[in-house]
């Protein structure tokens, strides 16, 4: 098993090669003080059983710029970690870190933590006011906090820049456990992804600001955190962590954006100012014969070591295949004892409702879910124009899963209405409170209020999400409805659009609209 910690970034510091040697030997000198750091070169067995190496290039200077090099590989019969910092001087400061962490045991949890010499090297660039930065991106050590009064300024103009390449890690407050582990969590993903990341976190307050002005598919409730990669990409793949996930351990966050940043990781390209550097590395200006005889023997047995290791790695993941077949198994084991407990909770809640008992638990197509929502829902108008928008959902082979997602989502909403014990609040509020097996899951971020502040403020938008209701919601026999449930992603990502009039004359949820994603200014 490989992976690869690769932290880029450029500085204005005049002494960068300096600072980076002291700082590189003194993390060295922390993990291993027998050896002697005065040499170019120089190696020992640990008493662990570590083979330790670690080598210095003298600056190699040519029109204008050097480069400067140190490797540090520790080895022993099962692992062996390779740390290379180059920095570049000139017209351009540059610094690389590449950790490569290569293991035998397959089965290991792999190490992606930023190591000590790149959260140092940031520090120490921020301490002195250098500006380390990836492209329009300022790396901190620490994560910046975001007031409802800066969130356009410091994070919206941020996240929505094209010229962005470093992906940003937002927290939201959480309510429950407060901002001390809501800012411990988030300086865990600054320690592990130093010099990969930035990260913000959402004062009491700004979350509210925040989704108005980023739009609900890619905003945060308390507690959640998302990494917005660069790009303009669907919210599907601005990886979302809810607060169950993130409450486990101060450090499940950073593991998880850790995991899905590897690839990237790996395979980031340096700026093309290393190209050059790398010639006078290779070709050895300023080395004596014997040094580039050494070098070139050492690019060598590296070479061999890369073929050993992709061997591996090939191997690893025909295992990783077979496992995954066993976790599928796994998990429809689990989803069956689930789904037998969830339909156990409906019985009882059924034997309490003579109208739900004759409801189906199931449906096969989204036509079937509309149909026995007109049927055994009371708390639940659908008028007649809303079945034009489902023969093209129930024309794919998501037929019958959407069908189940719209019912469940009908019910659950039902249910809502039908309630009169509730709690003031709406729809969101009432399945965050309720005991009920038949709330509507916001796990996944599956609800929104409204819609963005876009959406509603440009009329060709808007007019997409005016629906026929009854005389008695409004004399014009329609109205604009901006809450939605959100049925799926991908390419068709069905909605459900709904009026709440259950505290208004009808006291009851009027359905206007059921099919595919309506366009936004991100989603045509």
């Amino acid at each position: 098993m490989t992976v690869t910690y690769r932290a880029i970034w450029q500085e204005n510091r005049n002494d960068l090669e300096l600072v980076a040697k002291k700082t590189f030997k003194d993390w060295v000198q922390d993990n291993h003080p027998e050896l002697d750091l005065s040499l170019d070169r120089s190696s020992y067995i640990s008493s662990a059983g570590f083979e330790v190496l670690v080598s210095a290039r003298t600056s190699i200077e040519q029109n204008g710029f050097s480069i400067t090099e140190f490797f540090l590989r520790e080895e022993d019969g099962s692992e062996r970690r390779t740390t290379t910092l180059r920095v570049t001087a000139g017209d351009e400061n540059w610094v690389w870190v590449d950790v490569e962490r290569v293991s035998d045991n397959l089965w290991a949890r792999p190490d992606i933590k930023s190591p000590w010499l790149v959260r140092s090297l940031l520090h120490r660039a921020n301490a002195v006011g250098s500006a380390p930065r990836w492209g329009v991106v300022r790396l901190a050590d620490s994560p910046l906090a975001v007031r409802p009064t800066s969130v356009q300024t410091n994070l919206i103009n941020l996240i929505k820049s094209p010229r962005r390449e470093c992906p940003v890690v937002v927290f939201a407050h959480d309510y429950r456990d407060g901002p001390e582990a809501t800012v411990e969590r988030a300086q865990r993903v600054c320690d592990s992804l130093a010099g990969v990341v930035t990260v913000r976190i959402l004062t009491p307050g700004s979350e509210a600001v925040f989704n108005k002005s980023i739009g609900d598919e890619y905003g945060l409730e308390s507690g959640e955190a998302r990494i917005y990669l660069p790009g303009d990409l669907p919210a599907n793949q601005h990886r979302l962590l809810d607060r169950e996930i993130i409450s486990r351990s101060p450090e499940s966050a950073a593991t998880q954006f850790g995991m899905l940043l590897q690839p990237a990781m790996a395979n980031r390209r340096p700026p093309p100012i290393f190209d050059s550097s790398f010639d006078l590395l290779r070709a050895g200006v300023g080395l004596t014969e014997g040094e580039s005889l050494r070098i070139a023997h050492d690019e060598l047995a590296e070479n061999e070591a890369s073929i050993n290791r992709l061997r591996s790695d090939l191997e690893r993941s025909q295992n990783e295949v077979i496992d995954a077949i066993a976790e599928l198994e796994e998990r429809d084991t689990k989803v069956a004892f689930l789904q037998r407990r969830i339909a156990a909770l409906f019985r009882k809640e059924n034997q309490t409702s003579e109208e739900n008992t004759r409801a189906p638990e199931e449906v096969a197509s989204v036509e079937e879910a509309i149909t026995a929502a007109r049927q055994h829902l009371s708390g639940v108008v659908i008028p007649g124009g809303v079945d034009g928008g489902i023969d093209e959902l129930d024309q794919t082979l998501h037929s019958r899963t959407w069908g189940n997602s719209v019912w469940r989502g009908l019910v659950a909403l039902n249910t809502y209405a039908l309630q009169k014990n509730r709690n003031p609040g709406g729809f969101h509020e009432w399945c965050k409170d309720a005991e009920s097996a038949r709330v509507w899951s916001f796990g996944a971020n599956k609800y929104a209020a409204d819609e963005s502040e876009t959406v509603r403020r440009k009329e060709n938008l808007r007019k997409l999400r005016i629906f026929p209701v009854s005389h008695e919601i409004d004399s014009s026999q329609t109205i604009y409805m901006g809450a939605h449930l959100k049925i799926a992603n991908g390419l068709l990502a069905p909605r459900l659009y709904f009026h709440d009039d259950t505290w208004g004359k009808t006291q009851k949820i009027h359905v206007g609209y059921v099919g595919r994603h309506l366009p936004t200014e991100r989603f045509d």
